[in-house]
């Protein structure tokens, strides 16, 4: 796939390049290469993939894109990549660690039987005390040994700051990585960055695009899941939900966690009034959630969500979009709580 010549990598490249801008594809090295291959026409599942997803949102979302590229192009991907750099450094660290330390121990060990050795000279008649040449002789064997175990202990101290700066280092590059994921760790769909990139992705195709609907979902007393049971089972609602979420999820369809207990979804394509039945629908399958108590099986709470849901007006921004949403998402709420209000 990458073993093309000049002339025909440089064809390839000309090709990919007005596809992505048609769709509104940021030109990156990873849209690169997944529509370098695309163009090759050498891997069909790839192509009716990318084809069946820009159909349904007009574009090629960053997500869809990471995925199919780890699924296709790289089967480890760069995220994947980076953290395992990250693991082997840290490893290697520790292990250098284990062995300074095992080998200073050795060391203290050493002048410990040096010390043993002639504090019982100075003390018992005999034994190289006898003299004053016997004495500077037992003075130069503790000055020696103690020289050297103050260079070892010096170079493990030093061991111990390079590998103190090399965890602040690892710590940062972790830093990195966990805001470049697109993923949230606890529910398993897409965090908030995801959202924000893609909903201005989807409304960048303007009024020419396909149709855009905002739902704003939000777990109903969430609060008192965490204060009743504790900040696990609270967890555990989350990702309760967020696995109903990610089931739900298609083609047209994208599930992120905006922040807390509240999620959103954006549907490209179709009407506003199958996507207003799609929330509907979505909310009967979580109200039908039990949460049990994990050892003794009882029941401890039902779980229900609020869902506010707006329809894209022509020329809107995605702020103003999002406010119409949030404005149905507390009427829902206001209104009762376990239901699904539509924005004017």
């Amino acid at each position: 796939m990458f073993n093309a010549s000049v002339e025909q990598a440089a064809e390839r490249l000309r090709k990919a390049v007005p596809i992505m801008v048609r769709h509104g594809i940021p030109v990156t090295p990873l849209n690169y290469a997944l529509w370098y291959t695309y163009v090759t026409n050498e891997d069909p599942t790839l192509n009716q993939r990318i084809d069946e997803i820009v159909s349904a949102y007009g574009t090629l979302p960053l997500t869809s894109a990471e995925g199919l590229f780890r699924e296709h192009v790289s089967p480890t991907g760069s995220y994947e990549t980076a953290l395992g750099r990250v693991k082997d450094r840290l490893e290697q660290m520790v292990q250098g660690i284990d062995h300074d330390l095992n080998a200073t121990l050795a060391d203290t060990r050493s002048f410990s039987s040096l010390l043993d050795e002639c504090s019982r000279d100075l003390r018992s008649p005999g034994r190289g005390n006898t003299n004053l040449d016997d004495i500077f002789g037992t003075v130069d064997r503790l000055l020696q040994g103690s020289t050297t175990m103050q260079q070892n202990t010096s170079r493990f101290e030093q061991s111990l700051n390079a590998a103190n700066d090399e965890i602040r280092r690892l710590r940062s590059e972790l830093e990195s990585l966990r805001q470049d994921a697109m993923n949230d760790e606890l529910t398993g769909v897409f965090n908030r960055k995801a959202f924000d990139i893609e909903l201005a992705q989807f409304l960048n195709h303007g009024d020419h695009g396909p149709s855009i609907h905002l739902a704003m979902l939000d777990i109903d007393h969430f609060k008192q899941f965490n204060d009743r049971f504790g900040h696990m089972v609270g967890d555990r609602v989350l990702g309760l939900v967020g696995k109903q979420l990610n089931a739900a999820a298609r083609v047209g369809v994208s599930v992120y966690r905006y922040g807390g207990e509240e999620f959103a979804l954006v549907f490209c394509g179709g009407s506003f009034e199958q996507a207003v039945q799609f929330a509907e629908n979505l909310r009967t399958t979580i109200g039908n959630l039990v949460l049990r108590d994990t050892r003794s099986g009882e029941r401890l709470s039902g779980i229900t969500v609020s869902i506010g849901i707006a329809a894209r007006h022509r020329g809107e921004t995605a702020e103003q979009l999002l406010g119409r949403a949030d404005t149905a998402l507390y009427q829902a709420k206001e209104s009762g709580r376990n239901r699904v209000c539509s924005a004017s």
